[in-house]
């Protein structure tokens, strides 16, 4: 997806024919324009990871960032950047990416925020053992640290996703649009949307799984050489 958001049904209001809540993804720079009759919108940053450092290096790298930003009067249209190893921003949420061969975890800005978890050591002499990932940031707080793993064989721990991954206090609270996050992804706080079978849920589940880009908020393994992931903003947007 190049310059512009997925969105899905062209209408708004609340009841039996209308959806409560549409959304939209970004997962490179563009224009967000709002779906016809929304009148608000909560904006989620997600940081991506840097690249890996290769070679041999075996320590993890840190999970990247979040911000959110509830929008409660939406102009009619918004800038989004989403860039590989940079910053994702939109509507006033922004959140940063973990360097590139960085251990450090990233953090993110607007209503509420987030920071990435630090990738453990591991033993520079067996590639069996590496440092164990860093979590991202998001809605239930700042991401766990990766485990070191100062001896072979075996991986150090990823680094949890916080509050037993129950959201914290401060997230805008969407459940009364009939959203029940989960989260589920290792390392990574991009939220888990279980579909009703509804079009716009449907919609809302395959936003998720397009923001998580697989493991983009979680932090790079050790003795990885992979590139940089580009971060995302999803945009939930309610009538």
């Amino acid at each position: 997806m190049t310059g512009f958001g997925i969105n899905v049904l062209g209408f708004g209001g609340v009841g039996s024919t209308n959806p409560p809540f549409t959304s939209q993804v970004f997962t490179s720079g563009g224009t967000y324009t709002p779906t016809p009759g929304a009148r608000s919108a909560l904006f989620m940053a997600f940081g991506s990871r840097g690249a890996g450092p290769g070679g041999a290096t075996s320590y993890a790298g840190g999970g990247g960032g979040y911000g959110e930003k509830y929008v409660s009067s939406l102009n009619s249209s918004y800038s989004i950047s989403a860039s590989a190893g940079g910053t994702c921003s939109g509507g006033g949420a922004s959140a940063s990416s973990t360097p590139n061969y960085s251990r450090s975890g990233s953090g993110g800005s607007g209503d509420f925020s987030a920071s990435g978890g630090t990738g453990g050591t591991g033993n520079p002499y067996y590639v069996d053992a590496p440092g164990g990932r860093g979590c991202g940031g998001g809605r239930c707080g700042n991401g766990g640290s990766g485990g070191n793993r100062p001896s072979g064989p075996g991986s150090g721990t990823t680094g949890a996703v916080p509050n037993g991954g129950n959201e914290t206090g401060g997230v805008y609270d969407v459940s009364p649009y009939g959203i029940n996050f989960s989260y589920s992804r290792a390392a990574s706080q991009v939220p888990v949307y279980s579909s009703d079978g509804t079009d716009h849920g449907n919609a809302l589940a395959s936003h998720c799984n397009t923001a998580a880009g697989g493991t983009t908020n979680a932090g790079q393994p050790g003795w990885s050489s992979t590139g940089a992931k580009v971060g995302a903003v999803l945009i939930l947007e309610f009538y």
